[in-house]
């Protein structure tokens, strides 16, 4: 009690931990949603991203527009052979391990397949459908491992029912049946059809014929409820994604390949317009969604904040410090070494920053006790994060704010109060 009583019994104490208290809540406010959303897009998304390449296929088969001279490219539904064969081409590549033809929204580039409510009993869930070809090898060139025994990896898109059947990863099977167990059960879902003037509910049913491990289709999927359905596809231009052997890079495989691919792999009729990485893909689809904006919106907050606190506070701290100055030299006239006095001086800062932030993370738990802490919405309830437990998130969130402005306090004290220690004790005490 002593101790706490001299140091704020120094006007300069009382001025610090005030600019401590309005720091902690401005950073709590600003970190919040910054952590969570780093966190998230973070996550292991489930297959390899250096590794994965999509090589987007057009048509070169061009009609002249009704009443005008432009040319304009056409869709043609008649050259599924050439597709083909674009495909045997680049398996054949020596950087290529296995390749597919995707349907036009291919898990993990920026594309979001269409979303359903699927129910089973009174459960339901909010599923994102990607589809597949059947005989394709999608599964095996995104690495996902088949949890059903009966269905080996290598099988998963073999015998499968055009828009009948279904596979579900992980989480998704857990949120519905609340088990993986469940190849051959049926699942129905419901969208909304807008055909009419009226919209209606259609329902679909589907059977189960598989689980895999779970991946995520965005970097902003905290839920991992992915449905992936077999289809016959989306007609012509089906892009081709492939993966890459363990030793080569999609950045130098682009580089390299794709001006060779846009001039060798043409067909008479298809052509490769472009190469992307599921790694540039994954960078972009970051920067463009809204979690992407306010994570880089959290970050210039949460700098402008800290440049704030490097500013306010050092200046406090060094009139703090220069104050302590008096008092090392005659701390150090009576036998006190260098480095006694100066742990002393810093072990004061800590306890002053150490009470200051538990006082503003005090003052911000009532304000998140009525509104809630930052959060964001999941559809899956198998899926438990950590910040969605209350006290959880803010027990971790304060740490990370009290590391931040511990380490700020401390660097901004220790270089005054080292000058201090080591000066003259005369020079230290011709002022007192």
């Amino acid at each position: 009690m002593k101790q706490l009583k001299d140091i704020f019994g120094r006007k300069t104490s009382i001025w610090l931990s005030l600019s401590i208290i309005l720091v902690t809540i401005a950073l709590w406010w600003a970190f919040d949603p910054l952590i969570v959303n780093t966190y998230v897009m973070r996550l292991p998304v489930g297959y390899d991203l250096d590794r994965i390449v999509k090589l987007e296929v057009a048509s070169s088969v061009v009609v002249r527009e009704i009443g005008s001279d432009n040319i304009v490219p056409t869709d043609d539904w008649f050259h599924d052979s050439e597709e083909q064969q674009m495909l045997s081409r680049v398996q054949e590549l020596p950087e290529v391990e296995q390749a597919y033809r995707a349907t036009s929204s291919p898990l993990g580039f920026g594309m979001v397949g269409s979303n359903s409510w699927f129910y089973h009993d009174a459960d339901s869930v909010l599923g994102w459908k990607f589809g597949f070809r059947p005989d394709s090898r999608m599964f095996e060139v995104y690495g996902m491992r088949s949890l059903t025994p009966d269905v080996p990896t290598s099988e998963l898109t073999h015998d499968c029912n055009q828009d009948e059947s279904i596979i579900l990863t992980r989480s998704f099977a857990l949120a519905v049946f609340g088990t993986i167990d469940v190849a051959g059960r049926l699942l129905r879902s419901q969208k909304q059809d807008y055909s009419s003037d009226k919209i209606t509910w259609v329902d679909t049913w589907y059977r189960v014929r598989a689980v895999v491990e779970d991946v995520r289709y965005a970097p902003y999927d905290r839920d991992m409820n992915i449905v992936f359905t077999c289809t016959s596809g989306d007609g012509d231009c089906a892009p081709i994604v492939l993966r890459l052997r363990e030793d080569c890079d999609a950045h130098r495989f682009i580089s390299e390949r794709e001006g060779e691919l846009q001039h060798d792999l043409i067909t008479e009729h298809r052509y490769i317009r472009s190469a992307v990485s599921a790694r540039d893909a994954f960078d972009l689809s970051i920067r463009q969604t809204r979690l992407g904006r306010q994570m880089r919106h959290g970050l210039l907050i949460a700098t402008f904040f800290a440049i704030n606190l490097a500013f306010g506070v050092f200046g406090t701290l060094l009139m703090y410090t220069r104050q302590r100055r008096e008092e090392a030299g005659i701390r150090r006239a009576f036998g006190a070494t260098k480095w006694s006095v100066f742990c002393g001086i810093i072990r004061e800062v800590w306890l002053l920053t150490t009470i200051s932030v538990t006082v503003g993370c005090a003052i911000y738990f009532q304000f998140a006790s009525a509104h809630g802490l930052y959060e964001l919405q999941g559809h899956n309830p198998s899926v438990h994060l950590w910040f969605d437990d209350f006290g959880t998130h803010f027990l971790l969130v304060s740490a990370v704010v009290y590391l931040i402005i511990l380490c700020t306090v401390l660097i901004g004290t220790a270089i005054p109060a080292w000058r201090i220690c080591r000066s003259e004790i005369t020079n230290a005490l011709k002022d007192e």
